[in-house]
């Protein structure tokens, strides 16, 4: 062996499997950035005049005008005055059909309803049919065959009576009027209750879906009174309905 040819230290010799395999490179895996919205910028509020306006009036409002409270409030009450008015024991208080709010709302009209002889009527819980007017007379025979004298003139109009209610009832006498051309309004005569008939409709109570064929009305007019219609009433506080008559 020469001078220049030496052997190779053992601390510097390259290893065989160093040189035959690569270092393994680390890669980072790859993350996705989330982005975030900026919560430090807040929106600021509208302070328009009309906004403003707006915000106070939904704030004051009462609760009991509010959407979700009024219908069912509306609907609560309407609910408990029927309740009341029957008593809670009606088997038709479900029957808006024919209820009695539907009766309220027909009596509240102003002016009565107009009809002619021999037409059917209806105000409250009667109907009502004028069929004949009598003559003017000075008397009246009463259901004891006695004669009944006028002040003025017996008017008799005889009307049918149908209860179409589902309660019997009866009618009030008082409760009818006749009506002259000058709108002056009669009331029916005391000696009504001494006429054969009468006491059907103002005695006796008329049962549901029955009629009442020309029961009579009788009036005390002054003589030579222009007779013109004739106001009829279910009750006192009904709206009524007129008949004309020739």
């Amino acid at each position: 062996m020469t001078d220049m040819e030496t052997t190779p230290s053992p601390g510097n010799a390259p290893s065989a499997d160093a040189t035959e395999q690569a270092p393994a490179q680390l890669i980072a895996p790859e993350t996705t950035q989330l982005i975030l919205p900026d919560t430090t910028q807040s929106i600021a509020p509208d302070t328009t005049p009309a906004a403003v306006e707006k915000t106070y009036r939904r704030t004051v409002r009462p609760w009991f005008k509010k959407k979700r409270f009024a219908l069912p409030s509306a609907v609560f009450v309407v609910f408990v005055l029927i309740m009341i008015s029957t008593g809670g024991n009606d088997p038709r208080i479900f029957d808006f059909t024919n209820s009695a709010l539907e009766s309220q709302v027909e009596n509240a009209a102003n002016t009565p309803a107009t009809a002619t002889i021999g037409q059917s009527v209806r105000d409250g819980k009667f109907a009502f049919i004028v069929t004949s007017v009598q003559p003017p007379a000075k008397s009246v025979t009463n259901r004891l065959g006695s004669t009944v004298i006028a002040q003025g003139e017996f008017v008799v109009v005889r009307v049918s009576v149908t209860n179409i209610g589902y309660d019997a009832r009866t009618l009030s006498a008082t409760d009818q009027f006749l009506i002259s051309d000058k709108n002056q309004r009669y009331a029916t005569s005391a000696a009504i209750s001494s006429l054969a008939g009468s006491e059907r409709i103002f005695l006796e109570k008329v049962n549901p879906g029955q009629t009442v064929n020309d029961a009579p009305l009788l009036f005390d007019v002054a003589p030579g009174t222009a007779i013109t219609g004739i106001e009829l009433h279910d009750s006192t506080t009904s709206a009524g309905v007129k008949v004309k008559l020739p």
